[in-house]
């Protein structure tokens, strides 16, 4: 049926002026529930081929309620950097709720979570986030990276195709040395290279005013990560397992650990 549907308004569009008429339409509708999260409405908008995110907006405060408490754990007028923020999971409930960090840092080279993310700031009214379009990575250079097409399905192409390009990465030392923002807490979450943003960040994993840092560690990963937050004086707090290959870790650094 959907095949017939898309062939047939390919066919449409290229025959008929009329079809002019279906793209305004088709601009006005775009869904912008609130969505409360532990008290806090958020604005979010869900286009309607990115059912992703409406499953993960609907699930909100139960999908990740550990992440939910760790972010409440933060001290006032603290600076949080979400790296992997997809549509503002994270930002945007530390954005708005009651005495949350003075200032947020944000990366995703996702095309369609950063737009996303970058609408939704604009519809919350939030100006205390700084949101970055490039990878993190272990060094500067270009970057290769891909993303599902989100139901964007196309006759006789995959339903869950991917689609690759390039983008620029950047170490998060590098980051931080050009902007002198020195986050308090880090969440980290990019689906397998969380090895790369570790290594990318020895500078400031041995920062002082470095509290905390939850990361999802997934099984290639694991190792690496592991040692190196270890190396850098941070101990496991919490694990919440999410997938058998994938865990939820919170480490906070051991207090009288050297710092080298």
């Amino acid at each position: 049926m959907f095949r017939f549907i898309n062939w047939f308004l390919g066919r449409f569009i290229e025959k008929s002026y009329l079809a002019i008429v279906l793209y305004k339409l088709m601009t006005r509708i775009l869904p912008v529930p609130i969505i409360h999260v532990r008290g806090v409405p958020i604005k979010v908008v869900i286009p309607f081929h990115q059912i992703g995110v409406f499953r993960t907006a609907k699930l909100w405060e139960t999908r990740e309620s550990k992440t939910l408490d760790w972010i409440d754990s933060f001290e006032r007028d603290c600076l949080f950097f979400d790296i992997g923020a997809s549509f503002g999971n994270e930002t945007l409930y530390a954005a708005l709720k009651q005495n949350g960090p003075r200032e947020i840092i944000c990366f995703d080279l996702s095309l369609q979570a950063s737009y996303n993310l970058a609408f939704n700031l604009s519809l919350n009214l939030i100006s205390k986030v700084r949101q970055y379009y490039f990878a993190v990575a272990d060094r500067a250079g270009f970057v290769d990276t891909s993303e599902h097409t989100n139901y964007l399905g196309v006759p006789g192409r995959p339903e869950f195709e991917m689609i690759s390009y390039r983008t620029w990465g950047m170490a998060l030392d590098e980051f931080i040395e050009r902007t002198g923002a020195q986050p308090d807490y880090i969440k980290i979450d990019v689906d397998g290279f969380e090895d790369r943003v570790i290594t990318g960040m020895y500078q400031t994993l041995r920062s002082l005013q470095l509290k905390s840092l939850l990361i999802e560690v997934n099984a290639a990963a694991r190792t690496a990560v592991l040692q190196g937050l270890a190396d850098a004086g941070f101990v496991e707090s919490s694990r919440v397992v999410l997938t058998a290959d994938a865990e939820n870790i919170v480490f906070r650094r051991e207090a009288k650990h050297p710092i080298l």
